[in-house]
């Protein structure tokens, strides 16, 4: 299986995560975000026009039926969404499963449930998730080519952690929707 996310998001920097159960307004709600109203609706590529380039912005895409909310950050260099105050919020009587590529050769995944992280892992370190229950990402990650004695030459890690996630969580996108207009708002900054 390949990654949908990674056909959209690509090799460049991203933040993504994923939220069981929620409606837009259920992560708006939760992220604390603040925009106006009508929210703007941004393409993948267009949000430095609405919003300055250190801006917390994010872009936030509900498929119906999929039973997940997606957030993707705006300005990924930040990791708004995987920030541990903004996922714990996240996954506050549910769910959330976060990928992060913020470096070449430096992907993090989170899962997280009921307020809690429970498995994070950092494939610059090349050890296996760590955390309270960190077994499920384990399995997910090692399904993909993580955590091998002799990983293959061809594991991307971005690519490889986003269909780790996908196939484990049951992620699925539309790519071209993921890349067009959606509402983006602003999240406020919090400091744990």
């Amino acid at each position: 299986m390949a990654s949908r996310l990674f056909d959209v998001l690509g090799t460049e920097w991203f933040c993504v995560t994923a939220v069981r159960g929620l409606g837009e307004a259920g992560v708006l709600a939760r992220l604390g975000a603040v925009g106006s109203d009508p929210l703007p609706r941004c393409p993948i590529d267009g949000v430095v026009e609405h919003f300055g380039p250190d801006s917390w912005a994010v872009r936030v895409y509900c498929p119906t039926g999929s039973g997940w909310a997606y957030v993707f950050d705006a300005f990924p260099q930040v990791g708004v969404t995987f920030r541990e105050p903004v996922l714990k919020e996240l996954s506050r009587g549910t769910e959330a499963v976060s990928v992060w590529k913020f470096l070449d050769g430096t992907t993090r995944v989170a899962h997280a449930r009921d307020g809690e992280i429970l498995a994070l892992f950092d494939s610059w370190r090349f050890d296996p998730a760590s955390g309270k229950e960190p077994g499920r990402l384990n399995r997910a990650l090692e399904r993909v080519g993580f955590l091998l004695d002799e990983p293959g030459d061809d594991l991307s890690d971005p690519a490889a952690a986003l269909e780790a996630v996908e196939s484990e969580f049951g992620l699925t996108v539309d790519p071209q929707e993921v890349a067009g207009p959606l509402p983006t708002v602003v999240v406020p900054v919090r400091v744990d």
